[in-house]
């Protein structure tokens, strides 16, 4: 890999049209979040002293917590406090005029106490005809799932999102998924059901080592024992593969660039490097999108020095990384095409390794695994969580056809499938795992090769990582309306029953980990009642517990030996991440009603450009000798 010029590379930090739809999302000031968390210690504090010590709530609660019958047994952390004191804050300092401030505040708390007075009365009937008192970790428990659901299915319902899309929707082997699935469900269920019953002081004993956490340590265990055993049924398929490493089709790459100057150069360097490998046709269009720098100056200098790869600039005036895609995709002749960001190296065999797969017919969407070298905290950092998410639980979800994001770093695709889904979507966070969802809710395999590397910039400042961050967490919420047709049940999809649900909920829970953490400390400090303060290390178990592990094991399984120095920096790394995550979900404009159900929005096919048109005249086209 050649040597980035890192100071250019700051300077590189703009806030795009991408990085913030306007129609969808605002500015989120610098003060915003902190706001948000200083209410909510306030809150919760306030909250604590008034169910310990207020005679009226004491008597009523006395529990400590929000749960309205009588119980055995004491919390380890009030998770419903928590939660409630979480949604006020939030309601307070979300983006959105003061009534849909007023009436999202009272849809969390109105949801929430009707869900937990349903678990908790539901539970005391039941202790009725058993003659034992409701169990207290259970109740939180439940009633902590219900709050991250209800909180995540009121800023969905109720923010500013994309209209859903018409969608072809025919799953891949939906009989085997479904079977698959359950089973796997099933045997984490037990798995964790019977770590519980586990002798008391071995659990007592890792939790004081902050691996299991103060809720239950069948909780913190079910998600890794799911995914672990979802990855060795896709390695197990994964032996029945058959990639063609001679199959090397001619393919073209397309490259959006804005203002790229001081790093184009350098990917298409590695892609003439990789070209010569492939042996095939290979063919460049760089899509120059409204730069102000010399971009296309830089690429046509690149090209005139490559050998094995036809490369071209194109213009398109329109600001906006979808409609350069488009553009670029519209001229695109060949069958297999890779879209690539403008500051990605791809290695040497990428190419040649990744369109091997494609020999399969049934493959629809491929993509790799991006590594760093490890130049700093961030660096590092992202080494460990891209071993984590793209090198385990991206090839655990392929087990059961429902991997929904292959990112737009290095993404390659059957050239026929973006053109007929209408292109990349324009005025949303996601094109990329918007387009990768949808070909592979179409009934063909999405899939990534951890063989297939590439290097991609890592933000260098506070400030770069704020922006990229804001924007990928928001995705989640943009890509699950606008495919919002896969969650029907009548469709038996598990990307958009299980997944899209789950990434709702993943987000929402990171956008409270901080808070969490905070909530656990003041619960631990006088003047609260010792009886009911949680384990210190059931506190940073939040922060610690399943995603050390989890991240230790997808290092070794990717034999990446080197990024488990960097486990430590992703573990501190993940505390960003909830920060970034709470200033995402602060930028979803809220509105004052849930939007009303609309009929699907039907795409017109992408325009393929079969001959050179004037305009293209006007660009220069550098074909490599």
């Amino acid at each position: 890999m050649r040597k980035v010029d890192q100071s250019k590379a700051s300077r590189n930090e703009f806030w795009s049209v991408d990085s913030q739809p306007e129609k969808l999302s605002g500015r989120v000031a610098l003060w915003r979040a902190p706001a948000v968390l200083v209410t909510f210690v306030l809150i919760c504090a306030g909250g604590l002293i008034a169910l310990q010590n207020w005679e009226p709530l004491s008597r009523l609660f006395p529990s400590g917590d929000w749960v309205f019958v009588p119980v055995r047994d004491h919390h380890s952390v009030a998770i419903r406090h928590f939660l409630v004191s979480f949604f006020l804050a939030f309601g307070l300092f979300c983006n959105g005029t003061i009534e849909a401030k007023a009436r999202l505040i009272v849809a969390l708390l109105g949801y929430f106490f009707v869900f937990c007075a349903t678990l908790d009365y539901a539970a005391y009937g039941i202790s009725l005809v058993t003659g034992l008192p409701p169990d207290l970790n259970v109740q939180e428990i439940a009633g902590g799932l219900a709050g991250f659901a209800v909180f995540s299915t009121q800023v969905f319902r109720r923010g500013a999102m994309p209209d859903s899309v018409e969608m072809t929707i025919q799953p891949r082997r939906k009989r085997v998924v479904a079977t698959r699935f359950f089973a796997v469900t099933l045997l984490a269920a037990t798995l964790s059901y019977q770590v519980t019953q586990l002798d008391p002081q071995f659990i007592t004993k890792l939790r004081s080592f902050s691996l299991l956490g103060g809720l239950g340590p069948g909780v913190f265990l079910f998600l890794p024992s799911l995914f672990l055993m979802l990855y060795l049924l896709s390695c197990w398929d994964r032996r029945r593969d058959t990639p063609d490493p001679q199959f090397r089709p001619p393919l073209s790459i397309v490259i959006p660039a804005h203002n790229e100057e001081y790093i184009i150069a350098h990917t298409v360097a590695a892609i003439e490097a990789a070209a010569i490998e492939y042996g095939g046709e290979v063919n460049v269009l760089v899509v120059n999108n409204n730069s102000s720098d010399s971009t296309r100056a830089v690429t046509e200098a690149a090209f005139a020095k490559t050998r094995h790869v036809n490369g071209r600039v194109i213009d398109e005036a329109r600001p906006g990384k979808a409609h350069a895609l488009n553009r670029g995709f519209a001229e695109v002749q060949t069958d297999f095409v890779i879209r690539i960001d403008a500051d990605t190296q791809i290695h040497s065999d990428a190419l040649w390794r990744a369109l091997s797969h494609f020999s399969d017919p049934t493959l629809g969407c491929l993509g790799g695994v991006p590594f760093t070298r490890g130049r700093s905290f961030f660096e590092r950092a992202r080494q460990s969580e891209v071993l984590v998410n793209h090198g385990y639980y991206a090839i655990g979800t392929d087990a059961i056809e429902a991997l929904v994001a292959i990112p737009g770093m290095f993404a390659v695709y059957r050239s026929e499938f973006p053109r007929l889904l209408g292109g990349f979507a324009f005025g949303l966070n996601g094109e990329d795992s918007d387009m990768s969802m949808r070909i592979g809710e179409m009934g063909y395999r999405v899939m990534v090769d951890p063989k297939v590397r590439y290097e991609s910039e890592v933000p260098a400042t506070l400030h770069h990582m704020r922006e990229q961050r804001m924007r990928w967490f928001r995705s989640a919420f943009h890509i699950a309306a606008r495919c919002a047709e896969a969650s029907r049940i009548n469709h038996r999809s598990l990307r958009g029953i299980v997944i899209l649900p789950l990434m709702l909920l993943n987000t929402s829970f990171r956008a409270m980990s901080i808070g969490l953490i905070f909530f656990g400390m003041i619960e631990f400090m006088d003047p609260f009642s010792p009886e009911m303060r949680p384990q210190l290390s059931a506190i940073f178990a939040v922060a610690i517990g399943a995603p050390f592990l989890v991240s230790i094991m997808a290092t070794l399984i990717n034999r990446s030996w080197r990024a488990l120095l960097y486990v430590p920096e992703y573990t501190l790394f993940r505390l960003f991440r909830s920060y970034y995550t709470l200033e995402s979900l602060l930028s979803i404009t809220v509105t004052p009603a849930s939007r009303p159900d609309k009929k699907p929005v039907v795409l017109e096919p992408l325009e393929r450009v079969e001959t050179a048109s004037s305009e293209r005249g006007k660009d220069l086209a550098v074909a490599g000798s």
